[in-house]
């Protein structure tokens, strides 16, 4: 045992063994974080893996006369289209675009191809 009285031999103090100057619940929190951070990173790479071949689409919310507008001009270019092509295109609701093709179906300015 050194005493304080020796200066010839360096001091000696015993503390609890301790990885971290912070207290254990900071510490047992810490950890329960990291786990919780692991998990959900590892349900968003399960996410990303299922939804890798699926089409994400962001529809944009116009009015009404805002997208028939864009249906007639889609139209006036002479293809035949699909609800779907149309919603594809130009990024607008399926029930918005059927509800404007019957409008324009009506008026008379688009038709159902007899051919399809």
């Amino acid at each position: 045992m050194v005493r304080e009285t020796d200066t010839t031999s360096p001091r000696i103090i015993r503390r609890p063994l301790s990885i971290s100057p912070l207290p254990t619940r900071f510490v047992v929190g810490y950890f329960a974080l990291q786990e919780e951070l692991r998990q959900a990173r590892q349900k968003l790479a399960e996410l990303k893996n299922r939804l890798s071949g699926e089409e994400v689409m962001v529809v944009r919310d116009i009015t009404k006369e805002e997208a028939k507008e864009e249906i007639r001009q889609l139209f006036s270019k002479g293809q035949t289209l699909y609800y779907s092509d149309i919603v594809k295109e130009l990024g607008l609701d399926l029930e918005l675009v059927v509800d404007v093709c019957n409008e324009l179906e009506s008026e008379g300015v688009v038709g159902v191809d007899a051919n399809i």
